[in-house]
């Protein structure tokens, strides 16, 4: 799964603006909580479903927001969706192996596998391999060492945060990345697209800070005593 979500990524990042990329993919929690229950025995409320709700309509006002600027596509949105549903499934399949895998075992065998679905994927594209550039070289050991460390970390955080939480925690690769595109690449955010991004980041930033109190509401609470 981690695979396929690299391929859809790369290649939605190709087609549309990261703008666009980076905001479907917040959509992340949102799924999750759909399946946090269920699969994990975690409790959703239906605050934080509202809360998700208002995320997919700030997600629409960025798509509408870009769709006006010349590197958006809606194929390159389809693809960011694609990308959405991978990462989700390697999401929760993570949280559910890291309770009996160490970090490290499960990484090295996530990555073995991941090689193995795009090295065949780039053979058959016909995507070109060889002329990388000293300078690209930087900038690829830069990417694989901080992209590594943060999924390392993040299988880490697994075993003892609730997926609900971490997949919020993650919400500000969003604003980063758009922040990054327009001072970087030169990409044009629309007052539409700042205000839905501002509306996805804060609807779920809400689901985040009621995630930590109930977390001190737990702790506070005495422990049961056994019954006699």
């Amino acid at each position: 799964m981690l695979g396929v979500e690299i391929a859809f990524f790369f290649s939605a990042v190709k087609h549309t603006s990261i703008a666009d990329v980076s905001v479907i993919s917040a959509l992340q929690p949102g799924l999750v909580l759909v399946v946090a229950g269920p699969l994990f025995g975690e409790r959703v409320s239906a605050s934080e479903v509202g809360w998700a709700i208002a995320s997919l309509a700030g997600v629409v006002m960025v798509t509408l927001g870009s769709a006006g600027t010349p590197i958006w596509s809606l194929f390159g949105d389809v693809l960011a969706a694609f990308s959405l549903f991978a990462w989700t499934a390697y999401f929760l399949v993570s949280k559910h192996a890291r309770a009996t895998v160490p970090t490290v075992q499960y990484m090295t065998v996530v990555f073995v596998f991941a090689a193995l679905v795009i090295t065949p994927l780039t053979i058959a594209t016909g995507q070109p391999v060889g002329g990388v550039h000293l300078k690209d070289w930087a900038f690829l050991f830069v990417f694989v060492l901080a992209a590594s460390g943060g999924h390392l970390l993040l299988a880490w955080a697994h075993s003892t945060v609730d997926v609900t939480v971490s997949s919020l925690l993650m919400l500000g690769q969003p604003v980063v990345a758009s922040a990054a595109a327009w001072m970087i690449l030169g990409e044009r955010l629309s007052p539409l697209a700042i205000a839905g991004g501002l509306v996805v980041i804060g609807s779920l930033a809400a689901i985040v800070r009621r995630a930590a109190l109930a977390g001190e509401v737990k702790e506070l609470e005495p422990p049961e005593l056994p019954q006699l």
